[in-house]
């Protein structure tokens, strides 16, 4: 999903998690490579600049909480101005109970209107609605032809005259027909002209059919254009929203997306791609952390939250570990790089998962007090307390024990030499950024 914007993201990211220290000089480069990233994704060079403006201060008028380095701060802000840029709240779906719910899509021709009404009737019929499309679109050759398949190869009921001049009286009948189902979707036709025309045509059916809801669908590709676009739907009705299609590659959606969000009119669905499955809600919170490599906004989150006296002293746990086993290790993509450092390199990934899993059995088993003092973990009896509980033996606790207090030793060194917070730290060890003569080095130096 748009891969060039993505792609600047995670490097302008990535440089700021890596950087030991972030003075005026790179936070101005790293300002600038935001702002270069986001006019190469059509966003308004203007908007563009006065983003990069506010972050420059919002960094440097904000005083850190104790603990916490200032890539962190960079990160959090630079985060909060995309999710702001992109549209800051989530828009539900409502479907009114007891009643056939009416959605009439407009839009310009060629915006992907009417694959848009398919994957819209795909998404709510797989949430459990009974749902219905009518191609009230009497000027485009193939139109109801090409519903009427979409309709069939979703298997939802479909309405249309091929022979039918008047939408009007398509959509009366159409209605008639599918007056059973939860939601129906009305396919309207779209036009080369200017928005004006589309506009008037939304009004003078809205006004006959009175919809629970009118969406205007975008073209993801026409980039700043999708403002003006937006700002006269907007202005025109109160109950519309938007979606935007082609977000699966296009250079410009950026530009599209944060045009849109500008007028205020609620962004609810995004298409990210051909298939039918391809549409989604739109949570901007969500996107935004995809377009960055982190899928769990939560992560942005907990950036400035208070840091525990544990991280500020650099006293690194056995809770800590157990922490980032169960927060970060198990999901998608993490194992691969963490299995030398747990020493189980060479493994299949079932075989990795498995032995992650003795690890958490094993850190599981301990007493809090153990946790949070592993040098109780001396006493023979406890470690054969904890093989016992955990279904393992004393090699893989022991072999444990001497992982923790390799990374213990690292960790304590990258917060001295890099300045980074214990999470921080341990996620650079982890995430296998560090070479084996760095490794080397910070033992060296901890010992």
């Amino acid at each position: 999903m748009l891969d060039n914007l993505r792609n600047s993201l995670q490097r302008i990211f990535s440089k700021i998690r890596g950087a030991p220290y972030i003075d005026e000089k790179v936070l101005d480069e790293i300002i600038s490579d935001f702002v270069n990233t986001l006019i190469e994704a059509d966003v308004n060079v203007d908007l563009a600049m006065e983003i990069g403006q506010r972050v420059r201060e919002r960094v440097l008028q904000t005083k850190l909480p104790e603990g916490i380095p200032l890539n962190n701060l960079v990160m959090r802000i630079l985060y909060d101005e995309l999710v702001k840029l992109l549209g800051e709240k989530t828009f539900k779906f409502a479907i009114k109970p007891g009643k056939t719910n009416i959605v009439m899509l407009v839009g310009l021709q060629g915006s992907g209107k009417t694959t848009t009404a398919a994957k819209l009737a795909n998404y709510l019929k797989k949430r459990g609605y009974k749902v219905g499309l009518i191609c009230a679109d009497t000027y485009r050759p193939g139109a109801y032809e090409q519903l009427k398949q979409l309709s069939e190869s979703i298997n939802v009921p479909f309405y249309g005259d091929p022979k039918g001049r008047d939408p009007i009286k398509i959509v009366k009948k159409g209605l008639k027909e599918l007056k059973k189902l939860d939601i129906v979707i009305i396919d309207t036709a779209g036009r080369h002209k200017e928005e004006k025309n589309l506009i008037n045509e939304m009004r003078k059916l809205a006004e006959t059919i009175k919809p629970d809801e009118i969406i205007l669908v975008i073209d993801g590709m026409i980039g700043q254009r999708a403002y003006d676009q937006s700002k006269a739907f907007a202005e025109a009705t109160t109950i519309g929203s938007i979606i935007i299609t082609k977000l699966d590659g296009s250079a410009r959606g950026g530009g599209a997306l944060a045009a849109a969000a500008a007028t205020k009119a609620p962004i609810k669905f995004i298409g990210i791609g051909e298939k039918i499955d391809d549409l989604e809600a739109y949570v901007p919170q969500r996107f935004v952390s995809r377009l960055l490599g982190i899928p769990d906004p939560e992560f942005f989150t907990k950036l400035l939250e208070e840091v525990p006296k544990s991280i500020i002293s650099g006293k690194f746990t056995l809770r800590d570990l157990l922490e980032y086993y169960e927060n970060v290790a198990n999901k998608r993509g993490v194992f691969d790089k963490i299995k030398d450092m747990v020493g189980i390199g060479g493994l299949s990934e079932k075989m990795i998962k498995k032995q992650i899993s003795r690890q958490l059995a094993i850190l599981k088993s301990m007493t809090k007090e153990e946790l949070e003092s592993p040098e109780l973990l001396k006493d023979h009896s406890r470690v054969e307390r904890i093989a016992r509980g955990s279904g393992t033996s004393l090699i893989e606790v022991k072999r444990l024990l001497q992982q923790y207090d390799k990374m213990r030793k690292m960790i304590r060194a990258l917060m001295r030499s890099r300045r980074l917070s214990k999470e921080l730290a341990l996620a650079k060890i982890m995430s296998g950024e560090l070479d084996p003569a760095e490794i080397k080095r910070l033992l060296k130096g901890a010992a």
